[in-house]
């Protein structure tokens, strides 16, 4: 069997798995080099030097050919032999295959991390969220539940790249978050799942995973139970002592050698004067609703002379690794705002992926001007804050109403990778 090259990755990532079964349908195979990024190979020096990016998986041809990107090295593999026609019979079939490529990584690939984001970090947690993610899966399976009733395969009546996508895309998710209560509600999506992981040339892609047992849930940490104090035996056997006479004011004065700490110094936002806007009840309102019945409450009831709405970017970009990471980066400013907790709210994103991301966030704060606020945080010299006025500008306004809703995509097109909130 022909090698077509190397592919780096690893077994039964969604975006490996489609390339290897095309290489197998096309009467080849690829050499796959376990990588993974959570190890740290893709920063190492020598894969760097083949992939400056730092990304999987990526694809080294025998002929010195090279790709990154799974979509497109699956579309490369998928055409380097005319006679499956993985790519489609027609011009029409061929757009068909496109269609659902794209479906399956939008609808299933992407809400697998949405919703593993969504029940994955107790500080973050959002009862709300994690439930429009169950909503999204539904929406989607429903819809190629309905779709595959009747039919074999996506397109027409043969194999094509677009099953090896969405069967690789939802054993991604069948793995990982999707348990036997979920899978059971759509019998037909399972009955082509296994059809298509089944096919005898590619089976060896497939098999060797086990599926969840369950769905996946949120976790909340274990609080630890504080040991009981040992009883004071001792002490309940000692005599007791005679009460001593009051002292006067003047000796309880005399006695305390101890200067008094100084009170700590309020802040800045303290002294500013009331408003009919009340953070507290923000949050509340933000943590229970929607986001689209909290922007319109918010609309309603904001006080543009008691409040100010900002946007921070993160300076260094650039720096940046793992999607994971740059999330923690956010969590640890907002703990860095501590001391302001009481005038501020808001939320931060990381937007694109692995080793190409940004981080940009929306901050609420008490009064006029910013720096009363996030000046407390020592790091904040590592961001760029400028003013937003979602009420008259429309750029403002769609970034402040997306990133509240950790959904959207920045000016230069990377989309929400994950969320934090600000409360």
């Amino acid at each position: 069997m022909v090698s077509f090259g190397k592919i780096y990755g690893f077994q039964h990532h969604a975006k490996v798995s489609r390339s290897l079964a095309a290489a197998k349908i096309n009467g080849g195979s690829l050499d796959l080099v376990e990588t993974r990024a959570l190890n740290g190979d893709c920063k190492k020096p020598e894969y760097l030097a083949q992939w400056p990016m730092g990304k999987i998986p990526t694809f080294a041809g025998s002929d010195g050919f090279k790709l990154i990107e799974g979509r497109a090295i699956a579309r490369y593999i998928a055409g380097l032999s005319d006679n499956s026609k993985l790519l489609g019979t027609t011009k029409e079939a061929a757009a068909q295959v496109e269609q659902w490529i794209s479906w399956a990584d939008e609808e299933i690939f992407n809400k697998f991390f949405n919703l593993m984001r969504a029940t994955a970090e107790p500080a973050t947690y959002n009862k709300n969220v994690e439930q429009r993610c169950w909503a999204d899966f539904e929406r989607s399976f429903t819809y190629l539940e309905g779709y595959l009733k009747s039919k074999t395969f996506l397109v027409g009546h043969r194999l094509t790249l677009a099953d090896l996508t969405l069967a690789s895309d939802l054993q991604h998710a069948f793995m990982r978050v999707l348990g036997p209560e979920f899978r059971n509600k759509y019998p037909n999506t399972v009955r082509y799942y296994n059809t298509i992981i089944h096919q005898p040339a590619v089976l060896d892609v497939y098999k060797g995973c086990e599926l969840a047992k369950e769905n996946v849930k949120f976790k909340p940490p274990v609080k630890e139970q504080k040991p009981k104090a040992a009883p004071a035996a001792a002490a309940a056997a000692a005599p007791k002592k005679e009460k001593a006479a009051p002292k006067k004011k003047a000796e309880e004065e005399d006695d305390d050698d101890t200067p008094k700490a100084a009170p700590p110094p309020k802040h800045p936002c303290a002294s500013l004067p009331p408003s009919t806007f009340i953070l507290d009840e923000a949050k509340r309102q933000y943590s229970n609703l929607d986001t689209p019945d909290f922007l319109k409450w918010f609309y309603e009831n904001f006080d543009k002379e008691g409040y100010s709405i900002w946007r921070f970017d993160f300076k260094y970009n650039d720096e940046l690794t793992m999607t994971f990471m740059s999330s923690n980066q956010i969590s640890g400013f907002f703990d860095r705002l501590e001391a302001s907790r009481k005038y501020v709210m808001g939320a931060g994103c990381v937007y694109g992926e692995n080793n190409n991301s940004r981080i940009a966030g929306t901050v609420i704060c008490r009064g006029k001007d910013y720096k009363p606020c996030l000046e407390v945080a020592p790091d904040l010299e590592s961001y760029e804050v400028k003013s937003l006025d979602p009420f008259n500008n429309a750029a403002d306004k769609k970034f402040f109403e997306e990133n509240l809703s950790w959904e959207g995509t920045l000016e230069d097109g990377k989309a929400v990778a994950q969320g934090k909130f600000l409360k």
